[in-house]
């Protein structure tokens, strides 16, 4: 065989493991995704909150949705679950800092948006210059052992240009 499904097959297979947690985040580690930051506030654009999310994904074209999970102690979750509503912003190859920023738990919600610039949209923060973004409205809320599951239907969206951060093998990569 030639070419890159030829290269593939002929890696060699490792031996089947037990299913351990650093074996499963070592295998998922190898799976390419987007980097988002999801954020929420009051109707009126008041008590921002947000976090770094990398299992955001579409889950249906109509009506459009969207399919997101949080870690069960987020306090960006908490209000989420309140509020109703979210924001994902797609970030782009350059927002790294970002990413860390909203992933950090020891930086508070105020903190996190006061060093970010952002704008309300259908009253969420959307940050500023993000690749794309989109509003939200939850419709379901699932448990999916120490995260839940949101399901949203798209309100509104935005998409600017550029290229995406991308997290792989545990760290932070651009399309080449």
């Amino acid at each position: 065989m030639t070419g890159a499904l030829g290269t593939a097959a002929a890696l060699p297979h490792q031996a089947m493991a037990p299913v351990t947690e650093r074996g499963f985040k070592d295998v998922l580690a190898n799976l390419p995704s987007g980097v988002t930051v999801l954020t929420t506030s009051e109707t009126d654009g008041t008590a921002p909150a947000g976090m770094t999310a990398s299992a955001v994904c579409s889950l249906s074209l109509d009506p459009p949705m969207i399919l997101a999970c949080a870690a069960n102690h987020s306090r960006t979750l908490a209000r989420i679950r309140t509020t109703g509503v979210l924001a994902v912003n797609v970030l782009r190859e350059n927002q790294a800092h970002l990413a860390r920023r909203f992933a950090n738990p020891r930086l508070g919600q105020d903190t996190r948006f006061a060093a970010t610039a952002h704008r309300l949209e259908d009253g969420l923060p959307v940050l500023d210059d993000a690749l794309a973004w989109l509003t939200c409205a939850v419709q379901a809320a699932h448990p999916g052992g120490d995260h839940t599951i949101l399901t949203a239907e798209v309100r509104r969206l935005g998409l600017g240009g550029g290229h995406p951060l991308l997290w792989h093998n545990r760290t932070f990569r651009t399309l080449a």
